[in-house]
């Protein structure tokens, strides 16, 4: 009986450590994901008021490669938003026009960047998303006065950031989820003894009533315990199958000749 106790402690608190692992992974990943959206239409909303001055330059007759005062724009909105990293818009064959990093109008937009958002020219909001290794992008498509895509606007945030709060977010969670499995498995495994003792009472209880040779003392035996009901029927069917029994012997040795 005792082994048979500790087994089911053990199969107790490791049923409670699955369902707490699991839900606690599900609620990380959950955070990610959510953390991830927030961050990408926070940086989009940068964007949008970057693309509206873009379309008001272009109704102004200015051509996309000579608006003089999107460079100064682009410091400005970075400036709004610690999260960004930098601000680059460049053409649809990925040579990069404005930047609020000089260094990289010397070279060509990342060619991810550039599938990422001819991909997205089909999608109805024309926005797009490219991760890397170190830094990641969400950007906008930008069209013309005639609807056609002209370029692409591309807002750069570091990965590490992002990363610091989804692990502080996974360190509170594991935490808790600990402290969770800590709680349940003490709680499940206290029932679970409490259950055992109320079961053990009520078997010795049964093997008392069975064993015993007075049928007024099995009868109050099996009164008790759980299995009372069940066991006083069996006691009594028992009782009645024998005085049967007995009757017929009787009447068996009557009629049986001398």
């Amino acid at each position: 009986m005792e082994s048979t106790q500790r087994r089911m402690i053990i199969v107790a608190v490791l049923v409670c450590g699955f369902a707490v692992g699991m839900a606690g992974l599900l609620n990380y990943f959950k955070y990610r994901t959510t953390v991830h959206r927030i961050v990408t239409e926070r940086i989009l909303a940068t964007g949008r008021s970057v693309e509206h001055s873009i379309q008001s330059s272009l109704l102004l007759g200015l051509q996309f490669g000579d608006i003089g005062t999107l460079p100064g724009t682009l410091e400005r909105e970075r400036a709004t938003d610690d999260v960004i990293a930098g601000i680059d818009v460049f053409s649809t064959d990925g040579g990069v026009l404005y930047s609020t990093d000089r260094g990289r109008i010397l070279h060509p937009a990342p060619t991810d960047w550039l599938a990422a958002a001819k991909k997205a020219e089909k999608a109805d909001n024309g926005t797009w998303f490219a991760e890397g290794a170190v830094e990641s992008a969400a950007g906008i498509s930008i069209e013309n006065n005639f609807g056609l895509t002209i370029g692409y606007l591309a807002l750069r945030y570091s990965n590490e950031r992002v990363q610091q709060s989804t692990h502080a977010a996974g360190r509170q969670l594991a935490m808790a989820s600990f402290a969770v499995f800590a709680i349940a498995a003490a709680l499940s495994s206290f029932a679970l003894l409490a259950v055992m003792r109320r079961l053990r009472r009520d078997v010795v209880a049964v093997e008392s009533a069975l064993r015993a040779v007075d049928p007024v003392r099995a009868s109050a035996a099996a009164g008790r315990g759980l299995f009372g009901p069940a066991l006083q029927r069996f006691v009594e069917t028992i009782r009645a199958a024998e005085t049967e029994i007995a009757g017929l012997r009787a009447r068996m040795q009557r009629g049986a000749p001398q």
